[in-house]
């Protein structure tokens, strides 16, 4: 199946999707931090939030942002943490889609701890516990 017809640039993501995305009528910033996949690194990250649905979020920024857990610095969807699923160029931006983690209020309060602690320049004390934390919860959310 395609992900998207490059002749007419439409998105045939909804095809896959299990809940209906909606566009925002109003582009709002958004200031996240990542984990990345790749490297384990935290990065700051700012993009404009597009679309919504109760499972996630689509995002537009200027370069192209690395598949990862996202902490998002305000709610978003009325969840703080997810994972960034795919990332891919359109035009001179790049979109990407993020994957909601619910998280249990003791595991927020860890993972926002942890992230307080970067703001101020110090190091993590255990980044594994923070991405136990997040896997644990996206592992709970699945099995429901």
């Amino acid at each position: 199946m395609r992900t998207s017809d490059k002749t007419t640039g439409i998105d045939n993501r909804n095809e896959q999707r299990q809940a209906d995305r909606h566009p925002l009528a109003v582009q709002r910033d958004c200031a996240m931090c990542i984990i990345t996949f790749k490297d384990l690194a935290w990065k700051d990250h700012v993009a404009f939030l597009k679309d919504v649905s109760m499972n996630g979020v689509g995002v537009e920024a200027e370069k192209r942002i690395d598949t990862g857990f996202v902490w998002f610095r305000d709610r978003v969807g009325g969840h703080r943490g997810g994972v960034l699923m795919w990332s891919r160029q359109v035009g001179y931006s790049y979109r990407a889609g993020i994957q909601f983690v619910p998280l249990s209020r003791d595991a927020e309060e860890f993972v926002d701890s942890q992230v307080s602690l970067l703001r101020d320049d110090k190091p993590l004390h255990d980044p594994t516990a923070v991405i136990s934390t997040i896997m644990g919860s996206l592992g709970r959310t699945r099995k429901n």
